[in-house]
């Protein structure tokens, strides 16, 4: 009567690829911002540094550098542990690492991302204990 029990037929997932296109204007602005701040990084110590890490990580993940913006980004949070748009976007790409190195069955780049996403839960746990 009321159909309680009955098993729907489930609609197969669609996979949703996201495609960024930046404009020449946008990524000439990305890599004048990236360039002054690194000369900034250089010469800023401790919260500030982490800062200008974490704007010159998401300046690179918005080019689709990746590998560039996993190295600012830690730069970041070794810097200063925050839970900011970069610990964010950092955690988010070492996901993407950790799926294309199963995707490709290397289980030696599966295991070191695999570590530093238990790292950075663990840098989750410091920040909210408030343990510096």
């Amino acid at each position: 009567m009321f159909g309680f029990g009955k098993k729907k037929a489930k609609e197969p997932k669609k996979q949703i690829t996201e495609e960024v296109v930046i404009t020449a204007k946008r990524k000439e602005e990305l890599l004048r911002t990236i360039s002054f701040k690194k000369e900034e990084a250089n010469q800023a110590v401790g919260e500030e540094q982490a800062k200008i890490y974490e704007e010159i990580g998401l300046a690179f993940n918005e080019l689709g550098e990746e590998d560039h913006a996993i190295d600012s980004l830690e730069k970041s949070i070794q810097a200063k542990k925050s839970l900011g748009n970069g610990y964010k976007t950092l955690l988010r790409l070492y996901n993407k690492k950790r799926a294309e190195a199963a995707k490709e069955n290397d289980e030696e780049s599966l295991q070191i991302y695999l570590k530093k996403m238990d790292q950075m839960m663990q840098v989750s746990k410091e920040v909210t204990r408030g343990v510096r």
